[in-house]
């Protein structure tokens, strides 16, 4: 394959590409192996976009604007970084696991889990130090952490970034985020946790639009199912760089192009 996904197969892209992959993993891909390799039928339906609802959809970046600029903004950070805060010694214990993908969901869950009984026996587990955490399955949600409020409807997907890892970390399906857009008010968000050995780095909330994420997010069509526009992934690096100096500025004709190019998927 000379190319994948827009990124050129060279040497010098070998450590991008592992990224990817490695962050889509074996599961992940499985079952549309399984469907490219044996033709089967598709399952599912790509999300389609009413007239109404492509403005509310490509009005979404100003929506994310106004709502940066407002205390409710203010009010959801102060939320969630309470409850880091709160779970911050469980947090840097989850931290230790070596399993990327069980490690994120133990940390997402501990900030944003609605099962106050399930984050107890694994705020248990942890500090016995034992083997076996609770059996548990996160709902396949857009965001882990949804919030009314009067002008807006948030989405906010918990993110943790080990800071001495490099990873991608996996963002969200492409047409679930175009339905959730396609609605009025609606916001989505990425709060990423930055955790050190010792300490928790920084806690940044970042709109899905602003400029530098928007240019470290990865679309993954070729893996998906053909009645799928797929799903993206965020740079490690870019990730990273935001954790260590947080900006939340939106470059609208970025975003626009952006979002021409998921609905175009």
């Amino acid at each position: 394959m000379q190319n994948f996904e827009g990124i050129t197969n060279t040497p010098n892209n070998f450590e991008r590409l592992f990224a990817i992959h490695e962050s889509i993993g074996f599961d992940g891909n499985l079952l549309r192996l399984v469907e490219a390799t044996n033709n089967i039928a598709p399952t599912g339906k790509k999300f389609e976009i009413t007239d109404t609802g492509r403005s509310i959809l490509f009005n979404s970046p100003n929506r994310a604007k106004e709502f940066i600029a407002s205390d409710d903004f203010i009010t959801l950070k102060s939320e969630l970084d309470s409850l880091v805060e709160r779970f911050r010694n469980e947090i840097l214990l989850a931290a230790l696991i070596e399993n990327v993908n069980i490690r994120g969901r133990i940390i997402e869950y501990l900030i944003a889990g609605e099962d106050k009984i399930l984050r107890q026996e694994i705020i248990q587990a942890l500090q016995k130090n034992e083997k076996g955490l609770p059996e548990f399955r996160t709902a396949n949600e857009l965001g882990d952490y949804h919030r009314v409020f009067e002008r807006f409807i948030t989405e906010t997907d918990v993110k943790t970034k080990i800071m001495i890892l490099s990873s991608n970390p996996k963002a969200y399906n492409i047409d679930k985020i175009l339905g959730f857009l396609s609605e009025e008010h609606t916001v989505f968000l990425f709060y990423f946790v930055g955790v050190d050995p010792t300490r928790i780095a920084n806690t940044v909330l970042i709109s899905m639009f602003q400029e530098d994420l928007l240019g470290g997010t990865i679309t993954l069509k070729h893996w998906a199912g053909r009645n799928s526009r797929g799903v993206t992934q965020i740079e490690g690096k870019t990730v990273e760089s935001l954790i260590q100096n947080p900006r939340s500025n939106i470059n609208l004709e970025n975003a626009d192009t952006f979002l021409n190019k998921l609905v175009e998927l």
